[in-house]
């Protein structure tokens, strides 16, 4: 693994995971490794994401605790409803069980149909990659927008990806998932079989249903709860 973490940071990762191997913590790890480890593109980062069930977290907070990681609280408005973040020294680890949107928890599938693989030198599995696109897929506010990441899983490892699985998923926000899929063909025209036919037929041939609707509700908040209040990641 390409690495400029430092090794203490790593060592801390490594001890945390194998603590909730030890505990039965069924879990999968998501963000900028899970990134890594299908696209092999690697982003600097003292943070993991770690996707567990909601009924799970007090143990897993339990045993990070037991680990030397330590509740910081908060680092923006509303975090107790989806994230947990615990620091030791400078290694942070997120345990989420559910986007900032709320939109859709975390549920046993995760780990179930998490990919085997090995991080920290802990067997671990990783974040299906089609949540991983529904992770990513919604951050759209003023400090970040995850899509190029969901760029590249999508030409990394397009085969991975159940796509009636995230379109079922997507529900009645399918419009963001067109909306991303005529800007990746747009930047990536050479690749656009990425994308299942059938899929692409079926996004395309819904378009007739965005007609205006007068009062209804504004949906920005979805992309981001604190689309404009978010402040930057440390």
């Amino acid at each position: 693994m390409q690495q400029n973490v430092s090794r203490r940071i790593m060592e801390a990762f490594g001890e945390a995971l194998r603590a909730l191997n030890e505990g039965s913590m069924p879990f999968v790890i998501g963000g900028a490794f899970a990134i890594h480890y299908y696209t092999g593109t690697w982003r600097n980062t003292n943070d993991l994401d770690i996707y567990i069930e909601r009924k799970y977290l007090r143990d897993a907070v339990s045993i990070l605790s037991h680990q030397g990681f330590r509740d910081i609280g908060e680092m923006a408005a509303g975090d107790r409803e989806w994230i947990h973040h615990a620091l030791k020294d400078h290694a942070l680890i997120d345990l989420i069980w559910q986007p900032p949107n709320h939109l859709s928890p975390v549920d046993e599938s995760f780990y179930r149909r998490g990919v085997e693989g090995s991080f920290a030198g802990v067997p671990v599995r990783f974040i299906p990659p089609d949540e991983l696109v529904w992770a990513k897929i919604f951050t759209m506010n003023l400090h970040r927008c995850d899509w190029p990441d969901i760029f590249k899983i999508i030409r990394s490892c397009p085969d991975q990806l159940d796509w009636r699985y995230l379109l079922d998923k997507m529900g009645s926000h399918w419009p963001v998932l067109l909306s991303f899929l005529v800007l990746f063909e747009w930047a990536y025209p050479s690749e656009a079989e990425c994308i299942p036919q059938v899929i692409r037929e079926e996004l395309f041939s819904r378009t007739t249903r965005l007609a205006a609707m007068p009062g209804a509700p504004i949906r920005e908040a979805i992309l981001d709860p604190w689309v404009y209040t978010r402040p930057v990641s440390p």
